[in-house]
C-alpha cells in the first residue's frame, strides 16, 4: 500500500508541475481568442441583456467580453475551479449583463477540459450545470429577444430596438406566442448542438489521454527499474553457475568418491579390475574438466558489442547451439542408470517406461533437465540411503509432458540423522524445472525410503530442439524473475520459500512459431489469415458492448470504449480516412476542370471521368498504411505524385492530401526519414510549380509535353501568344515553389513537434519496445560482467582441484602399470584418490555456499536483513567461510 501511496504523491506532484507549464499557453491562447471575441459589441439585439440596454454602451459589452479570460487561462491548471467560476460569471451576466456575448463560446472549451483533464467523479456534475445553462441561456435570449430589456418601460423599448412581442407600448402574448417558441428552440439548437459534440470529442479525447498516461508511466518505470533488472541478472548468473557446478563437478566427484570406495575393498586383489576402476575415475575427471572448461570459458567469450554469443537471458536469439552439442540429454538416462547400477554393489536400480516415448517433443533444455533429474536422484541415494538398496526410476509418457518419479526403500527420514548438511541439488533440480513450466517434489515416503517426483511439459507449438523458455544458461533467471511454481496435486514443493514478484519480460520471435510448417499450402495459409484477421475484427467489434474486463475499465462508457478501439485498430480507422478524403474531395463538380490548360475537362459525365478518379485512388491508397509502415506508404506516395505531376493532365488530390503524407512520415518514422524527405519535398515542390505555371502560360498540360517541346526546339508563336512574359513566369514558378516548399516543411515541423511531446500512442508503443531491448541487453551484459569476474575468481581453483584427482588417478595406474603393485599399494592410492575426491567436494560445497547465499533465488535467504554495503570479493567470502 505504501508503494501506491508514493506512486500517487509522485502522480500528484508530476500533475502539479505540468499545471504551471501550461498556464503559459493557454493564458496566450486566452488573450488572443478574447481579443477576436470584442467583435461581438456590433452585433445588435442580442447584446441587449435582460434587464439593462447595452447595445450604446461599448465599455461594458468590452467588460463583460474580457471577463471570461480570467478563467479561460487557468483552464488546464485548475479545470474544475475555472469551469464554476464561469458559470458563475454567465448567471451574472444573464441576469445584469448582455444576453449573449461572443466570449460565452469559451463554455465549450471548458465543457471540453473538464471532461478530458478533470477527475471523473465530476464529469457528469458538470455536464449537468452545462445543460442546465443551455436551457437557461437559451430562454433568457429568448426572452430578450421577444420582451427587450426589462427595466426600460414598454414605450421607450420600440425606441430602442424591435421586439417580438412588444407593439405599440404593450406586450401581445397571442401574436409572438409562436414566435417565442421558435427562438427559444433556435437558441437551444444553436448551443446544445456544439455542446453535444464537444461532449463526445471530450471523452474520446480523455480516453486517448488516459491511454497515453499510462504508456508514458510504464516507460517511465522501465527506465527506473534498468538498474535493478541488471543486479537481478548478475545475482541468477550466480545461481545458475551455482546449479551447473554442482551437476557437473559435484555430482562426477561424488561418483569418483564411491568409485574410490569400491576399489580399495573389490580391486585391492585384482589389478586389472583396479586398473579399470581408475581408468573410470580419471575419464570421469577428464569429463568434468571439460565441462567446466565450457561453462566457465567459453561463457566468457563476447562479441564484438560486448554480448556473449550464449545469451543468459531468454531467447533463442543470440543462443550458442554447440553449447548443447555436448550437453547430456533424454537418451544419456539409459546410460547413467547403468553406469550408477554397476558403480556400487548396494544399489539395485530397475528402469520401467509407461507409455509411448516421445522425445522428439521435448526441446534441449527439457531433455538436459530430465537426465539431471536423475542424475541429482541417484547421487543422493548413493550418498544418503544406505546399504542394500533398491531403486525404482520410473518414466511415464503422457499427451502433456513426461513424469519422471525416482523412489528408493532406503533410510528416508533417518538419513538426516548422520548431521550432514544438505546441499543445493534439489534447489537446482526445482530451478530447472520451474523455468521449463514443471514441478518437483522431494520427500521422504511413508513406508520408508525417498521420492523424487518431477513433471517436465511438452513445449508450446511441439517445437522439438527448440528451447520452450530460455536458453540453457538462463534457466535460473527465468525462475528468478517469474513467477512461484505450482506444484502437482498431492505433492510439496522442496521449498516454501516466497518467489520474487518481478514480472518477466518476453517478446515474441517472428516467425518462429511457423518455421517447422512446411506442409500448408500458399492458398490455404492465406486463407487461415483472413479468416483470423476477421474473427479477430468481430471479436473487438462485440467487445465495444460487452462488459468490461477491469475495474478501470468498468468506469469507461461507451464513447471512451470505442475510441480505445480506434487506437488498436488504426488501420482500419486509416482505411475509413482514406475513402473519406476520396468522397470529400475526389469527386469533381459540375464546374470542376482539372485539366491544367483547359482541354481536357473533368466533370461528371465526361471521359476523361474515369482516368481522373483511378489516379486519386491510386495515390491515395498508399496513405492506409501511413501508420504501419511510414516509410514505405511515404515513398510510394511520393513516386506516384512525382509521375502524377509529369504525365498526368490534370491534378489530383495527390497536393492536398502530400501534406497528410509528410506529417505522418516524420511522426511515424524513423528520425533518418528526413535525409530522404527532405530533398523529396523539394523536387515535388519545383514539379508542382512548373505544372501549373507552365499550364497557365504557355498551355502545355503535362511536364513531359513541355520536355519533349523543348528538345524538339520551341515553337516560335509560343511565347507571343503567352499572356505572360518569360521573367514573370520564372518568378512565378518560385513563389510556387517556395509556397509548397514551406507548407510541406510546415507539416514535417508539426510532426517533429507532435513526436517531441511523447502523447503519441505508436511513438510511446515504438520507445516501449526499445526500452524493452534495450533491458534484455543490459541483462545480457550484466550477467556476462558477472560470469567473467566469477570465472576469473574460479576457474582456477576449480581446475586445480580436478586436477589433483587426475594426479592421484596417475600416480595409482603408473603404481599399477609397474607390475610390482601389491594389494596394500592397490588400496593406498584408492585411499588417496578417495582423500583428493572428499577434499575436492569440500572445496566445491563452500564454492556452491559462498555462490547460493549471494546469488538470487527462489529459496527464502538466511539473513533477510538488507545488506548496505557491497559485496567483498570472492576470494575474501572464501576465507571467511573458511
Amino acid at each position: 500500500m505504501e508503494m501506491f501511496k508514493d506512486r500517487g504523491t509522485i502522480r500528484r506532484i508530476k500533475t502539479t508541475r505540468q499545471g504551471n507549464l501550461v498556464l503559459i499557453p493557454d493564458t496566450l491562447l486566452a488573450l488572443v481568442l478574447t481579443s477576436l471575441c470584442t467583435v461581438s459589441t456590433g452585433y445588435g439585439s442580442l447584446q441587449d441583456g435582460l434587464l439593462f440596454h447595452y447595445a450604446d454602451n461599448g465599455a461594458m459589452l468590452q467588460f463583460w467580453t474580457w471577463i471570461y479570460c480570467l478563467p479561460l487561462a487557468f483552464r488546464r491548471r485548475l479545470p474544475r475551479a475555472s469551469a464554476i467560476v464561469f458559470v458563475l460569471f454567465c448567471l451574472i451576466q444573464l441576469l445584469f449583463g448582455p444576453a449573449l456575448v461572443f466570449s460565452n463560446c469559451f463554455a465549450l472549451i471548458h465543457v471540453y477540459t473538464v471532461i478530458v483533464y478533470g477527475e471523473r467523479e465530476a464529469i457528469r456534475a458538470f455536464i449537468v450545470i452545462a445543460v442546465g445553462m443551455t436551457l437557461v441561456a437559451a430562454g433568457v435570449n429568448a426572452g430578450v429577444q421577444g420582451f427587450g430589456p426589462l427595466t426600460i418601460p414598454l414605450g421607450e423599448r420600440s425606441e430602442i430596438g424591435f421586439y417580438d412581442c412588444v407593439t405599440s407600448g404593450a406586450v401581445n402574448l397571442d401574436f409572438c406566442n409562436q414566435t417565442l417558441r421558435t427562438d427559444f428552440l433556435l437558441t437551444l439548437m444553436m448551443i446544445a448542438a456544439p455542446l453535444a459534440a464537444v461532449i463526445v470529442m471530450g471523452y474520446w479525447q480523455r480516453a486517448k489521454t488516459q491511454t497515453v498516461r499510462m504508456m508514458q508511466e510504464r516507460n517511465a518505470a522501465l527506465e527506473s527499474r534498468r538498474e535493478e533488472e541488471s543486479r537481478i541478472a548478475a545475482l541468477a548468473e550466480r545461481a545458475r553457475i551455482a546449479r551447473d557446478m554442482h551437476d557437473v563437478v559435484a555430482h562426477t566427484l561424488s561418483i569418483i568418491i564411491v568409485q574410490a570406495d569400491g576399489g580399495r575393498f573389490a580391486g585391492a586383489n585384482d589389478p586389472a579390475l583396479a586398473r579399470s576402476t581408475m581408468e573410470t575415475i580419471r575419464h570421469e575427471s577428464v569429463r568434468a574438466l571439460g565441462d567446466m572448461k565450457r561453462l566457465l570459458g567459453i561463457f566468457g567469450a563476447h562479441t564484438g558489442d560486448g554480448i556473449s554469443p550464449i545469451s543468459p537471458i531468454g531467447g533463442d536469439a543470440g543462443t550458442d547451439t554447440n553449447s548443447f552439442a555436448h550437453a547430456p540429454g533424454y537418451a544419456d538416462i539409459a546410460g547413467l542408470v547403468r553406469q550408477a547400477d554397476a558403480a556400487s554393489t548396494d544399489v539395485r536400480i530397475t528402469h520401467t517406461v509407461q507409455g509411448s516415448p516421445d522425445p522428439d517433443r521435448l526441446s534441449t533444455l527439457a531433455a538436459s533437465a530430465a537426465y539431471r533429474v536423475v542424475q541429482e536422484a541417484l547421487t543422493n541415494v548413493r550418498k544418503y540411503a544406505g546399504t542394500n538398496v533398491h531403486v525404482s526410476v520410473e518414466e511415464r509418457w503422457s499427451e502433456d509432458g513426461l513424469l519422471i518419479r525416482v523412489s528408493d526403500d532406503g533410510r528416508g527420514l533417518t538419513s538426516a540423522n548422520d548431521g550432514h548438511r544438505p546441499g543445493y541439488g534439489l534447489i537446482g533440480m526445482r530451478e530447472r524445472l520451474d523455468s521449463l513450466g514443471g514441478s518437483c517434489s522431494a520427500g521422504p515416503r511413508l513406508g520408508g525410503g525417498f521420492e523424487v517426483t518431477a513433471f517436465i511439459p511438452f513445449p508450446d507449438g511441439d517445437r522439438s530442439g527448440v528451447p520452450a523458455v530460455s536458453a540453457q544458461s538462463t534457466s535460473s533467471v527465468q525462475s528468478a524473475v517469474g513467477a512461484a511454481p505450482t506444484p502437482t496435486d498431492g505433492q510439496e514443493p522442496v521449498s516454501s520459500g516466497p518467489a520474487p514478484t518481478t514480472e518477466p519480460v518476453s517478446t515474441p520471435i517472428p516467425g518462429q512459431s511457423d518455421r517447422n510448417d512446411t506442409t500448408a499450402g500458399t492458398t490455404s495459409g492465406l486463407k487461415q489469415v483472413l479468416l483470423e484477421h476477421y474473427r479477430s475484427f468481430m471479436r473487438s467489434v462485440k467487445q465495444l458492448g460487452t462488459m468490461p474486463d477491469s475495474l478501470e475499465r468498468s468506469r469507461l462508457n461507451v464513447i471512451e470504449r470505442l475510441s480505445q478501439w480506434t487506437e488498436r485498430h488504426y488501420l482500419i480507422m486509416d482505411t475509413l480516412y482514406a475513402v473519406l478524403i476520396l468522397v470529400l474531395f475526389g469527386a469533381p463538380t459540375n464546374e470542376a476542370t482539372s485539366s491544367t490548360d483547359g482541354s481536357i475537362a473533368v466533370y461528371y459525365g465526361s471521359p476523361a471521368l474515369l482516368g481522373w478518379s483511378w489516379s486519386s485512388i491510386i495515390v491515395t491508397v498508399p496513405l492506409i498504411w501511413r501508420r504501419r509502415f511510414p516509410q514505405a506508404s511515404a515513398a510510394v506516395f511520393a513516386g506516384l505524385t512525382i509521375l502524377q505531376l509529369l504525365f498526368l493532365p490534370w491534378i489530383t488530390v495527390a497536393g492536398l492530401v502530400s501534406v497528410y503524407s509528410v506529417y505522418s512520415v516524420t511522426l511515424y518514422g524513423p528520425r533518418t526519414a528526413r535525409r530522404w524527405v527532405i530533398p523529396t519535398i523539394g523536387i515535388g515542390s519545383v514539379l508542382f510549380a512548373i505544372k501549373v505555371m507552365v499550364s497557365v502560360a504557355y498551355g502545355i498540360n503535362t511536364i513531359f509535353r513541355t520536355i519533349t517541346t523543348l528538345a524538339g526546339g520551341w515553337p516560335a508563336g509560343l511565347i507571343e501568344r503567352s499572356t505572360m512574359s518569360l521573367p514573370s513566369v520564372l518568378w512565378a514558378v518560385a513563389i510556387y515553389t517556395i509556397a509548397t516548399f514551406v507548407t510541406l516543411m510546415g507539416a514535417m515541423a508539426a510532426g517533429m513537434w507532435s513526436r517531441s511531446r511523447g502523447s503519441n500512442l505508436l511513438v510511446l508503443q515504438a520507445r516501449e519496445e526499445a526500452l524493452r531491448a534495450e533491458e534484455r541487453k543490459q541483462k545480457i551484459l550484466a550477467a556476462n560482467m558477472e560470469r567473467d569476474r566469477i570465472s576469473a575468481n574460479i576457474q582456477t581453483d576449480v581446475t586445480d582441484t580436478l586436477l589433483g584427482v587426475i594426479g592421484k588417478t596417475d600416480a595409482g595406474l603408473r603404481t599399477i602399470d609397474s607390475g610390482n603393485a601389491d594389494a596394500n599399494s592397490i588400496a593406498a592410492a584408492f585411499e588417496g584418490i578417495a582423500a583428493e575426491g572428499r577434499a575436492a567436494l569440500k572445496r566445491m560445497r563452500q564454492l556452491l555456499g559462498v555462490l547460493r547465499e549471494t546469488g538470487f533465488s527462489d529459496e527464502t535467504p538466511r539473513n533477510d536483513q538488507m545488506r548496505l554495503a557491497p559485496a567483498v570479493s570472492l576470494d575474501e567470502q572464501l576465507e571467511l567461510k573458511q
